[in-house]
């Protein structure tokens, strides 16, 4: 039973967003992410997929949490979605 509470799931997807943009823009990658995330969106399935294979080998040199957010992320059209329109939002 929810209570009321906001999902936390969602929650959770939507910092992480909001996070990634930031991190994206900080680092002046935010017109390349953008044009990646819009010509790849056909794909991002399957990139969500191959992070949960590589999830190992990537945890030695990323927190583990971060490749797990980043692989439901891009497997869910939505969330693709609403990191698109949140790029575009703070494009000068």
């Amino acid at each position: 039973m929810n209570q009321g509470l906001p999902d936390q799931t969602s929650t959770n997807q939507d910092t992480f967003i909001d996070q990634l943009a930031a991190a994206f823009g900080r680092r002046g990658l935010r017109l390349p992410a953008l044009i990646a995330l819009e010509a790849g969106s056909p794909l991002a399935f399957l990139g969500g997929q191959l992070l949960w294979l590589a999830e190992p080998a990537l945890s030695l040199m990323m927190d583990r949490e971060t490749i797990r957010q980043t692989a439901r992320l891009l497997e869910d059209p939505a969330a693709v979605a609403a990191l698109v329109n949140r790029l575009e939002a703070d494009t000068p």
